[in-house]
């Protein structure tokens, strides 16, 4: 039982594991910052999660027929602005991490694993909570959900904290691209909305993890461009 716990756990930080390979053999980020960009990601999700807990589960709920739009709106708030927010809010500490590396790629670089950590962290958190149905289920359900996780919310949070960091470091520059940050908490908030659907809406998601990553890249390119402009 504590073999299969421990090889579920670390199938949850490949995409981290990998990530931080990655920033520090290739793009050669310093490994100070890599492992701060790391923990400064695992804190960030408690802040959010505490609070989401304490909100009531009927906060959102309504008896005029529109469930659509609550549903959204929850989305949008409850999921999307509100983890987002705090992982702007976590990310601002690389600044002065990284004061004599500041450039745009390093930070961004950052920013993606930070967003990694979030993710990974936030699907061991799911996978203790679920631990029990996994056993009920053979583990099936378990495997399928940790699967599912890296292919789909740690992109996302990936990319949206790409933004966000894209959006701190625009700040720190006096442009202040406040769309960016916007945009991370319109995505994320839609990627969740349709993802709770049990139909083939559902699968709008797919559209808006490539959305997200495809706008992270675009943002970038264009900050780039403008800096060597």
């Amino acid at each position: 039982m504590f073999l299969k716990l421990a090889i579920s756990i670390l199938i949850c930080f490949i995409p981290l594991i990998a990530g931080f390979l990655i920033f520090f053999l290739k793009a050669k980020i310093k490994l100070l910052h890599l492992l701060i960009a790391i923990v400064l990601g695992l804190v960030a999700i408690f802040p959010s999660s505490i609070i989401q807990f304490f909100i009531p589960s009927d906060a959102f709920t309504t008896t005029s027929g529109n469930l659509v739009f609550f549903s959204l709106l929850k989305s949008l708030l409850m999921y999307g602005f509100l983890e987002e927010i705090f992982k702007a809010a976590f990310i601002v500490p690389l600044v002065p991490v990284t004061k004599r590396d500041f450039s745009l790629l390093n930070f961004l670089c950052l920013s993606l694993l930070f967003g990694l950590s979030f993710g990974c962290f936030e699907s061991v958190i799911y996978f203790l909570d679920n631990l029990q149905k996994s056993v009920n289920r053979d583990g099936t359900f378990l495997y399928s959900l940790i699967l599912s996780r890296l292919l789909t919310s740690d992109i996302l949070h990936t990319a949206c904290s790409g933004l966000c960091g894209l959006f701190v470091y625009s700040c720190f520059r006096k442009k202040f691209k406040v769309w960016y940050f916007l945009e991370a908490v319109i995505l994320h908030g839609l990627y969740d909305f349709f993802i709770g659907f049990r139909s083939g809406i559902r699968w709008f998601f797919v559209v808006v993890l490539l959305l997200a990553v495809l706008e992270c890249r675009l943002k970038y390119v264009a900050m780039r461009n403008d800096e060597e402009g």
